[in-house]
């Protein structure tokens, strides 16, 4: 953020006119920059300091801000100016709304993503499911595939006939793009969310001993619970095993890593001869062979499926990878960027410009954008 933009920011917070969030935003950068004994005498652009901008607004305090107030000033040694980069990266609230920057240079809005996917059937023949009308898609070997209202894929099993019995298994495949997502109901009444770019392949009916799909990218699985048929997931670098339970897998290509994360029940994850169990609130990490297991705050690990971006010292790539994939960009970088991790939440229905403009909050990241390449700089 420019100085002027801050100090303008200030301007609203002494004068009571900032939101809850501008007001977190501005004390716990004051508390911050109180211990590292900063001083306030820093000018900004215009020749002001956030001295004489406190000291104006102190001759004349109201009694609802007054002890904020009293504290700021007392910070004598607090610099707003000369370390403005902390803002985001090291501050806890969320991220603030209502504050334009000229960081983001752009003049077309890019919008968020959507329920887009295209469903492969065991024939080869597709069908874009963003295109098609809602109601039933059509009937195969004793099961119902039916589009709901919401945008949801539902496989319903009617009684198998004689010749689903004897049928080999067949398989269906639904893959999302780079800005789509979607939600699979499958025959034997799992709940399926894909991410987007991620592709989910499972048989149209679950027959024998085991519940098998493969999965690409990243989905949240609720399955529904048998004893006798237990649901494995099978990615490129690990095999997943429960027998009922809510877990989420992230297993991008693009990713040096494949996680996944147990929020209720229990799941058994496999790497060729090494295997670890789960507990609720764990999270297994898998790169290359080894397997590592950390409790976890599980809401930032689904927050995708719950319509947001929750960011939690998280790094400038990290964050572009997942904002390329949702809002279907290509990400270049220019200059310096190691070392920069962000803190913060935002909703994935929000513009692409309205997310890169909070970025540019920390005045540590800018960012170019030409038609849907964004070009990020230090």
């Amino acid at each position: 953020m420019e100085k002027k933009h801050f100090l303008n920011l200030t301007d609203r917070y002494l004068t009571n006119q900032a939101n809850t969030q501008e007001i977190l935003l501005v004390e716990e950068y004051l508390q911050r920059m109180e211990k590292k004994g900063r001083s306030l005498d820093a000018p900004d652009l215009d020749g002001r300091s956030l001295k004489s901008v406190l000291m104006k607004a102190i001759s004349k305090p109201d009694e609802k801000h007054g002890h904020r107030l009293k504290w700021l000033i007392a910070a004598a040694s607090i610099v707003i100016i000369s370390a403005i980069g902390l803002f985001l990266h090291t501050h806890k609230a969320p991220f603030p709304k209502n504050i334009s920057n000229p960081g983001v240079a752009s003049k077309a809005k890019i919008k968020p993503g959507g329920n887009k996917a295209i469903l492969t059937l065991s024939n080869g023949s597709t069908i874009n499911l963003d295109a098609t009308s809602n109601g039933v898609i059509l009937k195969q070997h004793g099961l119902e595939i039916k589009k709901d209202k919401d945008g949801h894929l539902i496989y319903t099993a009617s009684a198998p006939d004689a010749k689903a019995i004897i049928e080999e298994i067949t398989y269906n495949t639904i893959e999302t793009p780079m800005g789509g997502q979607y939600q699979v109901h499958l025959p034997d009444g799992t709940n399926v969310w894909l991410n987007a770019s991620s592709s989910l392949k499972f048989p149209t009916q679950f027959k024998g001993r085991q519940r098998n799909v493969e999965l690409a990218g990243e989905a949240y699985f609720e399955v529904t619970r048998d004893e006798e048929k237990p649901f494995k997931v099978i990615t490129n670098r690990q095999v997943i095993e429960v027998l009922g339970t809510h877990f989420n897998v992230n297993a991008y290509e693009d990713e040096d890593f494949a996680k996944t994360t147990l929020l209720e029940g229990s799941v058994k994850v496999s790497k060729q001869d090494r295997s670890v169990l789960l507990k609720p609130g764990q999270q297994s990490v898998i790169k290359g062979n080894y397997i590592e297991v950390n409790a976890v705050n599980v809401n930032t690990i689904v927050d995708w499926k719950n319509g947001r971006f929750i960011f939690k010292q998280e790094d400038i790539r990290g964050i572009m990878r997942k904002l390329a994939r949702w809002y279907n960009i290509d990400v270049e970088y220019a200059g310096k960027l190691e070392g920069l991790n962000f803190t913060g939440n935002v909703s994935r229905s929000k513009n692409l410009d309205e997310i890169l403009r909070v970025l540019t909050l920390t005045g540590d990241v800018k960012f170019k954008t030409e038609g849907r390449r964004i070009t990020v700089m230090p």
